[in-house]
């Protein structure tokens, strides 16, 4: 067996009213599952905010997004194992329908009723004991891809997956497993130990976009995410992302967002004190 399906994939989620809780996706695809209650879900995939109820919402390895409960919550977080990932892009395969479109979108699903069954299912047996989970990852993946298949059409779940899904899906998982930990592309070329003109050349034809435009949103991404949410100070911010200065800093946010860092940071603020009053 996959030494990978050894490892907890479904976890249960608690929030309470108006409380916050960050989630990792790890080194694993994600699927989060809102249950019930209501979430504000904001991400760096993402690039904005959403609420989510009855809904579930696909994170790539490596992302990191946070909840904030506008009604107490239960969420299941799935993390997908590398072989039911495979097993899902060999047969989104047959779709012939072209998503590109949706690879820079953090796309949403509603909970069907099939589905929600299936989930409770787990949700219940977390209090029963005599229950080996772990033995029971297969089997629990294999379940949720069949649930999937049978309640979504092909185009739904191509988009969904897509961001994980292309020609060379290895390629698209060593991306996202290690964009965080690059400097710039050349580093990023050596650890993929190839020339910059093929890790360039591969990275257009599995992302649809050049690799310098692609690790640029998401430097964008994770800025605002870290203002938004955080209260580190902008010299911080600055010195962490390689600003030259916190004045540089600043320019770079009223070119990305039209807006300085104070304002974003103190918008976010007033939005989210709105939603829960």
């Amino acid at each position: 067996m996959d030494s990978a399906l050894n490892s907890a994939c479904f976890s249960q989620i608690d929030v309470r009213k108006d409380n916050h809780k960050e989630i990792k996706t790890g080194d694993s695809s994600t699927i989060l599952f809102v249950l019930s209650g209501k979430v504000l879900v904001s991400c760096v995939e993402c690039n904005h905010k959403m609420f989510l109820s009855d809904g579930m919402l696909f994170l790539p390895p490596g992302t990191k997004f946070n909840l904030l409960a506008i009604e107490t919550s239960v969420a299941v977080k799935c993390e997908m194992t590398k072989n039911s990932i495979s097993q899902i892009n060999q047969w989104l395969a047959l779709s012939s329908e072209n998503n590109d479109e949706y690879e820079k979108k953090c796309l949403t699903l509603p909970i069907k009723y099939s589905l929600k069954c299936f989930l409770e299912f787990f949700h219940q047996s977390y209090s029963l004991s005599g229950f080996n989970f772990s033995e029971l990852n297969e089997w629990k993946q294999n379940g949720l891809i069949l649930v999937l298949k049978n309640s979504y059409s092909m185009n739904e779940l191509a988009a969904f997956f897509s961001p994980i899904l292309g020609k060379n899906m290895d390629f698209k998982e060593f991306v996202y497993a290690n964009y965080k930990s690059v400097k710039n592309l050349q580093e990023f070329a050596d650890l993929a130990k190839c020339s910059l003109s093929v890790f360039c050349r591969e990275f257009k034809k599995n992302f649809g976009e050049s690799a310098y435009q692609w690790m640029l949103e998401r430097k964008s991404q994770f800025v605002l995410q870290d203002i938004i949410s955080t209260s580190i100070p902008f010299q911080e911010l600055a010195d962490r992302y390689q600003f030259s200065s916190q004045a540089h800093f600043t320019k770079f946010c009223k070119q990305r967002y039209n807006q300085t860092p104070k304002d974003l940071r103190s918008n976010s603020k007033t939005f989210t004190s709105s939603l829960l009053h």
